[in-house]
């Protein structure tokens, strides 16, 4: 059985200033750091690993999330979508004129929270007992 060790909050982009966010519950997440060495000096890259039970609800594959017309309480793991470690409540959009609303970016979010990362792979391994299947999630 998959331990769990925080919660997790997605934002499934939908547009370029628009992403559908939901919290995962429970996950596994384990933050990497590291550094690589240039000519120029140290670049310090943060990554993450999150392991994802399947036994998770309303997870829709990539291709047949985006061809939905309605989206609510649905998701999906896709590269670029965002993730922070954590429940966050804030919402990515854009300006709204009436009533007039400031655009919260994906800017404004890494600015506000730590460990805020864009996927950039997801694994299935959906083999064995429902308690071992999981995605493997990477993020930088």
């Amino acid at each position: 059985m998959m331990e769990s060790n925080t919660s997790m909050t997605l934002y499934n982009k939908i547009s370029d200033t628009t992403y559908q966010r939901t919290v995962l519950s429970a996950v596994e997440w384990e933050n990497r750091k590291a550094v690589n060495g240039m000519k120029s000096g140290a670049l310090a890259t943060n990554t993450a690993r999150v392991f994802i039970s399947m036994g998770i609800a309303n997870y829709v594959k990539p291709k047949a999330w985006l061809a939905l017309v309605s989206k609510t309480g649905k998701w999906t793991l896709a590269e670029g979508d965002m993730i922070v470690k954590g429940t966050v409540t804030d919402e990515i959009h854009p300006a709204v004129v009436s009533p007039p609303s400031a655009a919260f970016t994906v800017s404004n979010l890494k600015a506000k929270y730590d460990d805020v990362l864009a996927i950039t792979s997801v694994d299935t391994f959906d083999m064995g007992s429902m308690a071992l299947r999981h995605w493997e999630v990477g993020a930088k």
